[in-house]
């Protein structure tokens, strides 16, 4: 049944480092960065919008998309107070995983999700599980076609990436359909975001074209790997650790801490770069003005003056201070909709699923030792007996 073992949470990579000066120069994706890896210094970063930029155009994500798009992904390419502006503007959309409605939806098609995959037997969790349940939760989020989903899991694991490296033709695929969506609202108005945008105003003006783009381009693609490998890292892990998903059976009040949990040791977001117009010079390491300053939530989050033991994944961890969403001004407007997730899978698996067997991985190696991380995860969910099974 398992032709090669699961991912166990890998060394910490950053540890001596961390312990250390507290900073690494390293080179990611060619470019030369200094890394924060002391959970107080990324903290404190990320809340420091004059020394660490957040607004400039292409320079937040890693690599720079600087080649791939001519407008600023908003809010998050954009500082305090303009950022706060921007960040209310779409507060409709990304506070409707807390709206009753849209909640049910999602846990909804969580629970089809994880029925459907116990009937399918053995299943792909990539490709047949996390994708599909991405997209479909997107469209709730965002308001939309429902439909859309089954285009959107055609893109793959990433919007307008390939291996890691920036894609030139999916990225401009990606950008001539948020060009068509923008299109078709603006023709036949709806209650989805790309219409709201149309009729929304920012500083008593309506929005520029790029502006309109550069919203979509965030919503739609800032949360479908990150979410996608949260998914599939958390079924890894329960299939690894089937106490785990026993305990959660017996003491369901675990699950929000328990979510909460994943998140800090999965850290689906490892980093996000930071522009420093004045340089920076820290625990010896220097950059020049202009350069880029990593701030890594994955070392952050595996600080043991912070984490004890960190390099466990305790359930009932209490207090859990994680900067997997970011800290700040900046914390991911995503947040709400990937814990609305991540709630609903335990709770649909502790109710459907007895046990979940792993049948095929092929482990995806990080350098930011980011655990259960695959290519390929094949597993199988072996389903709860009903009640009264239970009972006789």
């Amino acid at each position: 049944m398992l032709d090669s073992p699961i991912n166990s949470v890998p060394p910490d990579p950053f540890r001596e480092d961390r312990e250390g000066r507290g900073v690494r120069r390293a080179r990611l994706h060619g470019e030369e960065m200094l890394m924060l890896l002391r959970w107080r210094d990324v903290r404190q970063a990320a809340r420091d919008v004059e020394t660490f930029d957040s607004g400039q155009l292409g320079r937040v994500p890693t690599p720079p998309e600087t080649e791939i798009r001519a407008f600023r992904q908003l809010p998050i390419e954009s500082n305090p107070p303009e950022h706060t502006e921007w960040k209310d503007l779409v507060q409709p959309y990304f506070r409707r995983p807390k709206e009753a409605g849209p909640k049910a939806e999602i846990e909804t098609l969580v629970a089809q999700a994880v029925d459907d995959a116990a009937r399918a037997g053995a299943f792909d969790v990539l490709g047949d599980f996390a994708l599909p349940l991405q997209s479909a939760a997107l469209t709730v989020l965002l308001n939309t076609d429902r439909a859309l989903a089954d285009e959107w899991v055609q893109w793959g694991l990433h919007a307008f990436r390939t291996e890691g490296q920036t894609d030139p033709a999916k990225a401009a695929r990606f950008l001539a359909f948020i060009d068509r969506m923008l299109a078709e609202a603006q023709a036949k108005p709806d209650e989805s975001l790309f219409s709201y945008l149309h009729t929304a105003k920012f500083q008593g003006r309506p929005l520029s074209g790029d502006e309109k783009r550069g919203i979509c381009h965030l919503a739609m693609a800032g949360g479908r790997d990150t979410v996608i490998n949260a998914l599939s890292g958390t079924l890894a892990f329960l299939a690894e650790a089937p106490d785990g998903l026993a305990r959660l059976r017996a003491e369901p009040k675990l699950i929000d801490g328990a979510a909460e949990e994943i998140f800090r040791v999965l850290s689906p977001l490892p980093q996000i770069a930071r522009v420093c117009p004045a340089g920076l010079e820290r625990g010896g390491v220097r950059i020049a003005p202009d350069q880029r300053a990593s701030l890594c939530w994955a070392s952050a989050n595996r600080d043991a003056l912070i984490f004890e033991a960190p390099e466990e994944i305790r359930l009932d961890r209490a207090p859990n201070p994680h900067l997997a969403f970011g800290a700040g001004a900046h914390t991911c407007l995503g947040a709400p909709h990937a814990r609305l997730l991540l709630r609903s899978l335990l709770t649909s698996l502790i109710a459907q699923v007895a046990r979940i067997e792993i049948i095929e991985t092929i482990p995806r190696q990080s350098p930011f030792g980011t655990p259960y991380l695959y290519d390929k995860l094949v597993l199988r969910f072996v389903p709860a007996r009903t009640l009264s099974e239970r009972s006789g």
